[in-house]
């Protein structure tokens, strides 16, 4: 099942890369590369089942966590894709979240957390934040090469298939508005239900780096709101708050698993 949700998301990153060279706004290869993409998301959640869920609990090692973040941002796309022209995104994605999927051939290495449901819960509403910034941060990037083209009167190639700026603005603000909340609501949790746990020592690199990541993503927001920040600006915000929660998540985890071995 693995390998057969591999070889789904890269079919579909294919036929929306066809698309967008062809120029198609609608058409049989934008039709198939989602309808691909939603298969490619119907089996990865088979292989999450068998990689996340434990009889002991949630079992979240590095890779395990990077096929489920990816899971979870693949799914929000192709639902979204279904009313919104957002399916350019799967260029990137899609071939990110097929390595994401191979690798949890390798999760021998994988840690069991606590069953405890409120954890549980914790977890996954972070998870969830995570893959909305995720999303965020590949618009970003998408973002800042239209604006690069754009700017420098450049604007050929599958740059002219793009969404209009001002509309990948608004859908970059939206996802991290999203994103900005569950992060919220993921830190708040785990700040009042279990406040020792997220200043152990072994913690407390991931925890100053996810508010440093928070804070970042509040000040893109306000920026936004109040200073009309947009362009590179917001690009810049968005990629460094990424930055720091995927290093206070996944830099820990990689440190400690793969690394240390703890």
């Amino acid at each position: 099942m693995t390998i057969v949700t591999a070889l789904l998301y890269l079919a579909a990153a294919g036929a929306i890369a066809l698309r967008l060279s062809r120029g198609e706004e609608r058409g049989p290869a934008r039709s198939t590369g989602i309808a691909l993409a939603a298969a490619a998301v119907g089996t990865h959640i088979v292989v999450v089942a068998e990689t996340t869920w434990a009889p002991s609990g949630l079992n979240l090692g590095f890779f395990s966590a990077l096929s489920l973040v990816s899971w979870i941002t693949c799914t929000g796309l192709v639902v979204a894709s279904l009313r919104y022209p957002v399916e350019h995104l799967g260029v990137l994605l899609w071939p990110l979240s097929a390595l994401a999927v191979v690798t949890t051939l390798f999760t021998g290495g994988a840690s069991t957390i606590s069953s405890d449901p409120l954890l549980q819960v914790h977890i996954i509403i972070s998870m969830a934040a995570y893959a909305m910034l995720l999303a965020a941060v590949l618009q970003a990037l998408v973002l800042a090469a239209l604006d690069y083209r754009l700017r420098h009167h450049r604007a050929t190639g599958f740059v002219r298939r793009l969404p209009a700026l001002q509309t990948m603005e608004r859908q970059l603000f939206w996802l991290v508005a999203v994103g900005f909340g569950g992060l919220t609501v993921a830190l708040a949790t785990g700040f009042i239900a279990f406040p020792g746990t997220m200043l152990d020592i072994d913690m407390i690199h991931k925890t100053s780096l996810s508010v440093a990541s928070w804070i970042v993503f509040g000040t893109l927001l306000v920026g936004h709101t109040v200073w009309g920040w947009r362009g590179q600006t917001a690009v810049r915000w968005t990629l460094a708050g990424f930055l720091a929660l995927m290093l206070g998540y996944f830099g820990t985890k990689l440190a400690f698993e793969l690394i240390l071995h703890r």
